[in-house]
């Protein structure tokens, strides 16, 4: 039948496609080079010459689609079924209700097919109108455990917790994780966890401390990235890499504390149990003494001038400069107005 020559049924039990499906739709057409793999059935319309589309309401917008886009004439021809009016309601409804989706594991068993002939994670989304993560993520599964795999194919697990094993290649430890979490506790993250009970996941206050996984990455770190996961965060693999910049992370935060004036600042990666029977111990301030008194208040008449000849505008190119040095120095010199109490060395009885 020429595709201008059918029109939506009104005894179509299904009234509204999502646009996304219907551009899926067009996309597997196209791909298989504007062919229907399911004939059209069709009824006599109202007008001669003119005919109801009872079944194929999707195919029939597809095809609309690509007309538009004049990817296929007006006119195309279309492969179809004739039957009778009165059995277009009926016939609707087996057809969209009698129907079952694929498990994802076949869907992975085929886009595993196409890439073992070649194909690309592209062509692949290209030819079923998909997204290529959507492909990624089944292509995914193939890191899990066979014997899991037929798990899942047995209805013995939801797919949730399938795909959650996709986070690791060991399928020893797989069967291992699966065979060891009571039938409780057997939640896609606790899952994770087991499995990646050696790698720092990239929400660890750890890597949030460093800056987030891409400075962990930057410095050389490999990262195993959940598919399954929506924010696709992933994992830090390399641990003692992550500690080393904690560590980093530490003795800088540190140095900024030694400059406050205090005598004891040590880095620990967690705070110590015994530190909460320490008593707290605050900065007093302590008058300078006359030759730091002498030196602040040089400091201050030489800042003065320089302001007032800025303010004249007779300053030379380096007043500017010289009176944010001022600034810092002045900032110092608060610092050293606050020194603390504590002793030079480290004591169980006085920390801060």
């Amino acid at each position: 039948m020429p595709l201008n020559k059918l029109d939506a049924d009104p005894k179509n039990v299904r009234k509204s496609y999502s646009k996304d499906g219907i551009k899926e739709l067009a996309a597997t057409i196209r791909a298989d080079g504007y062919r229907l793999l399911q004939n059209i059935i069709v009824r006599k319309g109202e007008k001669r010459g003119r005919f109801f589309v009872t079944a194929g309401g999707r195919r029939l917008a597809a095809l609309t689609q690509l007309a538009e886009a004049g990817e296929i004439a007006k006119d195309f021809p279309v492969e179809c079924k004739e039957r009778d009016g009165d059995d277009a309601t009926e016939i609707s409804l087996i057809e969209n209700s009698s129907r079952e989706a694929m498990l994802p594991i076949e869907e992975y068993e085929a886009y595993r097919a196409l890439a073992d002939e070649g194909k690309s994670v592209e062509d692949i989304a290209a030819r079923f109108g998909t997204t290529e993560n959507f492909v990624r993520r089944r292509l995914a599964l193939a890191r899990v455990s066979p014997a899991l795999l037929e798990l899942f194919r047995n209805d013995e697990m939801s797919f949730e917790q399938l795909s959650a094993f996709t986070v690791s290649d060991d399928h020893e430890k797989q069967v291992e994780v699966w065979n060891s979490l009571p039938t409780w506790n057997r939640d896609s993250r606790s899952i994770k966890s087991a499995l990646q009970s050696e790698a720092v996941k990239a929400s660890d206050n750890r890597i949030k401390f460093i800056g987030g996984i891409e400075v962990y990455e930057a410095a050389g770190g490999t990262v195993r990235r959940d598919l399954f996961d929506e924010q696709n965060s992933g994992y830090a693999l390399d641990v003692t890499l992550v500690e080393k910049l904690v560590a980093a992370q530490l003795e800088d935060e540190a140095e900024k504390v030694r400059a406050e004036g205090w005598n004891w600042v040590e880095c620990v990666q967690a705070f110590p149990s015994e530190a909460h029977s320490m008593p707290r111990v605050y900065p007093e301030t302590v008058p300078l003494t006359d030759e730091q008194q002498a030196e602040r208040q040089r400091l201050e008449t030489e800042y003065d001038e320089l302001a007032e000849r800025i303010e004249a505008g007779v300053a030379d190119d380096e007043a500017e400069t010289r009176v944010q040095a001022f600034k810092s120095d002045w900032r110092r010199w608060r610092t050293r107005k606050r020194p603390t109490t504590l002793p030079t060395s480290p004591r169980p009885d006085a920390t801060s």
